[in-house]
């Protein structure tokens, strides 16, 4: 599991990589993101896939506008430095286990 902190580190860490990251875009300012990311952590454990978490704590972060994050939390799945795919969180309740479930079942014919 790979911490992303900042726009600099995002890019290093994803966007440079040669391999697939499923990431979450979140805030430890948010309660939704806060109740969510031990399940995020739960899927990683499970799944061969690299991940990462990126924060996005400050709202002047270019990440919010560089990939329309207007809920967070989100997931986006990043393969060669693109966003090929994302599951973006509703406002006031997050993300729950059926959109996560239906997120992994993509990434993971995209992956296949």
């Amino acid at each position: 599991m790979l911490d992303a902190k900042d726009a600099k580190a995002f890019r290093a860490q994803v966007l440079e990589s040669d391999q697939p990251t499923v990431t979450l875009f979140w805030a430890t300012w948010c309660p939704f993101c806060r109740r969510y990311k031990p399940e995020f952590d739960k899927v990683a454990a499970k799944l061969p896939w690299r991940f990462a978490a990126v924060y996005l704590d400050d709202e002047s972060n270019p990440l919010w506008d560089d990939y329309n994050v207007e809920v967070v939390p989100t997931l986006a799945l990043f393969r060669g430095g693109k966003l090929v795919d994302r599951q973006d969180g509703i406002l006031g309740y997050g993300i729950d286990r059926k959109a996560t479930d239906a997120f992994v079942e993509r990434v993971t014919k995209s992956l296949s």
